[in-house]
């Protein structure tokens, strides 16, 4: 009687295991259409929907937005095109004028890629006073349809402060502030800067970020980094270009 029903007990489970592969465990549907969603991931590595961008004191006149794309599927052996758009009731960005869309596929054979939004700084007069705000959403066509997270926004100015940061020099060696010298200082520093010292340049990358959009107060890039930056970057400048105003009269 004890084998006996250690049998029907294991049939029991055997079964119930047959089920659950038959009920959760699905083949994929192969006809069925694809899917694809946005992935992006802001710098805490969170998944997010949003990019907020100022040109700041950059010299580009284009900024890539680079937005990846998930497929939801299997690979194809041809480029898929993904029905990327503005949505216009809540978008102000002028595509030409504003920005620029570009690789918006699923390439062959891959499961994922990367829309690149090209964010233009020269075609809009306006753009140094007010704010821009594009939303995008993936519709269907003939090769994908959307999931999930199908809207992306991208808000972007060229609003350039007139008051000098926290973190800009008060003392001699360095330009007085303005929005124009401070571009033109850091076209020297990084041109120059990682010639003179990668790793020292790579310090102030990773402590201060890129033109120093984390440096929170004077203790900051000019402070620690005074001798490299005077020596590396002010001279140079200080020497090729006599129609800045300095601080102090450096006489270098």
């Amino acid at each position: 009687m004890k084998v006996l029903r250690n049998i029907l007990c294991l049939g029991c489970v055997v079964s119930m295991l047959a089920a659950c592969t038959e009920d959760d465990y699905k083949v994929y549907d192969t006809t069925q259409k694809d899917s694809v969603f946005f992935q992006y991931k802001n710098n805490r590595q969170e998944v997010d929907t949003i990019v907020d961008y100022s040109f700041g004191y950059d010299i580009a006149n284009v900024h890539t937005v680079e937005i990846p794309v998930i497929l939801m599927g299997m690979p194809s052996s041809t480029d898929r095109v993904i029905a990327v758009a503005a949505l216009p009731d809540s978008t102000t960005m002028i595509e030409g004028t504003h920005y620029t869309i570009e690789d918006a596929v699923i390439p062959a054979g891959e499961v994922s890629g990367v829309i690149k939004v090209n964010l233009l700084r020269d075609r809009d007069p306006e753009l140094p006073n007010k704010q821009y705000k594009l939303r995008l959403i993936i519709n269907e066509n003939d090769d994908l349809r959307s999931v999930k997270n199908s809207f992306f926004k991208i808000v972007y100015s060229d609003i350039r402060p007139t008051v000098a940061p926290v973190w800009w020099p008060r003392w001699g060696g360095f330009p007085t502030y303005s929005f124009e010298n401070v571009q033109l200082f850091f076209d020297y520093f990084y041109r120059l800067a990682p010639e003179a010292n990668l790793s020292i340049y790579n310090e102030m990358i990773e402590g201060y970020g890129h033109y120093f959009v984390n440096a929170r107060s004077q203790q900051g890039p000019f402070v620690n980094y005074e001798a490299f930056l005077r020596n590396y970057v002010s001279i140079p400048l200080y020497n090729e270009h006599p129609e800045v105003t300095w601080l102090e009269n450096p006489n270098w």
